[in-house]
């Protein structure tokens, strides 16, 4: 007759077939797409693991989609042919510069658009010519030059975009006009945005109106992981006023004098997620006013800081996770060993609780009393778990960090840390780590761990969508936190096993035994044998009353 699974191997097996549902690919390589079939109209459409921009032939945005879950592909391929059903309904992706406005219930949706050129007074039609494309993944740079004539005016813009930020640099030149504005619409599905813009030289906020030489112009929503900002900032040697609006009709023009019409305009534009960390990487937290971060926010920043001077040497961020991990726990192994300690002296005395439990299952009273003997004359202090949560801060801006950060690099299997597991095996890796910790801490409690293991099973899900840096940071961590429980179990074990005392009940008096001075070495114990509390020896000399 075959031996039941041991309970650690149930759980694993169910994981084990996971592994072959991963995918080809959870990126998408930058590139450019030329189509003349865009919802109906021509156009080129820029694609990576973070946006997908779409521009009409003059290089006007007509869909700026930010996606939900970066390294999603939206644009699919049909028999050779760009299928953008994805993009167009908006399925994993929300479009900055589409707005949406209720009226009595009934929700209209309009069409925005971000780079307009407006020519004061012009209004012949656009004569647009073929668009160049640049292509250099190697330099992590993909560019577009759109030029088209207005009547005797010459617009050329300039594009680059970097695959691996929101940030665009624009070069704007004009020539046959006195003047012009530059428009950029949004803000997505929020109906009132935050609306922010500062001179040069000045720290005072303004919001809607006229803002004269601006240091920058934003649109922001309330900052979350699913929020967005549109940022428009003037690069040295150009001078702009800007008017923003706000509300569903949100908007950012800025206006370029005839004085600084005949140069070139340079700006850099932020379209993408209103997070600390995007922010900071990307060169933006450093404007007055623009993001204030709360206490988990400033802990992120010092986390970023250390993470680029430790790559500075280790020039490997697979490297910098471990070190970091590592590094963390070092600092709270203290907290957690406090914690430890509490969870291995619960898992010690549980058998006797649960013998007080049938002992005096009528008489909560004298229940109470005696949990409150056991934890007393064992030492437990159930509130020492508390110090578990003194870290949390520090945990959770660790996570944040690692979650929001955009790696440059792969690792091993990985073609990148900032994107999901391709193949799934770090998420396996994750839950495994996890039951392990989990075995550990209740092996002397197996119908805990049994109720425990499954609740894995639904964190694998959530794995599966994290970046793979997260999930290596959880990895690497969940097996230290391990490894040190281990440890603390040993220790526990050593001090407890010749002092600890169960309830008898002798002619209806109930009364206090040792469990033994050693733990079991019988056969009879079978697989019992090396779990103390299962084999009582009889009470001697040193029974209490």
């Amino acid at each position: 007759m075959m031996k039941p699974l041991h309970p650690l191997l149930k759980p694993v097996l169910a994981l084990l077939g996971l592994t072959a549902l991963g995918t080809a690919s959870a990126s998408v390589k930058p590139d450019w797409i030329e189509t003349q079939n865009f919802n109906g109209k021509p156009a080129t459409v820029y694609i990576s693991n973070l946006a997908d921009v779409v521009f009409d032939n003059t290089g006007e945005i007509i869909g700026w989609y930010i996606k939900q879950n970066p390294g999603t592909r939206l644009v699919d391929d049909k028999n050779g042919t760009p299928d953008f059903s994805k993009l167009i309904g908006e399925k994993g992706a929300i479009n900055m510069v589409r707005t949406e406005q209720k009226t009595n219930g009934v929700t209209t949706v309009q069409s925005g658009r971000a780079l307009v050129v407006a020519l004061p007074g012009n209004t012949a039609p656009k004569t647009a010519k073929p668009v160049q494309l640049v292509r250099d993944v190697a330099h992590n740079l993909m560019q577009a030059t759109f030029s088209y004539s207005q009547g005797a005016a010459t617009v050329t813009k300039t594009v680059v975009l970097h695959p691996r930020q929101f940030n665009m640099q624009i070069d704007l030149n004009v020539t046959g006009s006195t003047g012009y504005d530059i428009r950029f619409d949004g803000l997505g599905r929020n109906a009132t945005p935050a609306v922010k813009a500062i001179a040069a030289g000045t720290a005072t906020l303004q919001s809607v109106g006229t803002t004269s030489n601006i240091q920058y112009a934003a649109l922001q929503d309330n900052p979350s992981q699913t929020a967005h900002a549109l940022i428009v900032r003037p690069r040295a040697g150009t001078t702009l006023n800007a008017v923003t609006a706000g509300g569903a009709a949100a908007s950012i023009t800025l206006n370029v004098s005839s004085a600084a019409a005949s140069g070139p305009v340079k700006l850099d534009v932020y379209g993408g997620k209103n997070e600390l960390i995007h922010l900071y990487q990307e060169g933006y937290t450093a404007l007055p006013g623009l993001f204030q971060p709360n206490i988990f926010g400033q802990i992120s920043l010092y986390v970023v800081k250390f993470m680029m001077w430790l790559y500075s040497f280790l020039h490997n961020w697979g490297l910098v996770i471990l070190v970091l991990t590592v590094a963390l726990r070092i600092v709270i192994w203290p907290l957690m060993q406090a914690q430890g300690r509490t969870t291995a002296k619960m898992q010690m005395v549980q058998p006797l609780l649960k013998e007080a439990q049938t002992t005096y299952k009528d008489d909560p009273q004298k229940l109470q009393a005696e949990t409150m003997r056991l934890y007393r004359e064992h030492n437990v202090n159930p509130a020492g778990c508390l110090s578990m949560f003194i870290p949390f801060p520090i945990l959770i801006a660790l996570y944040s960090t690692i979650r929001n950060f955009e790696f440059d690099q792969g690792l091993g299997w990985l073609p990148d840390l900032s994107l999901p597991d391709p193949f799934y095996i770090l998420a396996v890796l994750y839950v495994l780590a996890n039951l392990l910790q989990l075995y550990i801490s209740t092996r002397k409690t197996p119908q805990m761990f049994k109720q425990q293991s499954f609740i894995y099973i639904i964190y694998l899900f959530f794995a599966l969508t994290f970046p793979a840096g997260v999930t290596l940071y959880w990895i690497i961590s969940t097996l230290i936190g391990a490894g040190q429980q281990y440890l603390i179990n040993k220790q526990v074990e050593r001090q407890m096993a010749g002092g600890l005392q169960r309830v008898e009940k002798v002619g209806g008096a109930a009364k206090v035994a040792a469990a033994g001075p050693q733990l079991s070495k019988t056969p009879q114990a079978g697989a019992q044998a090396n779990k103390v509390l299962k084999t009582v020896k009889p009470a001697t000399g040193n029974q209490k009353k």
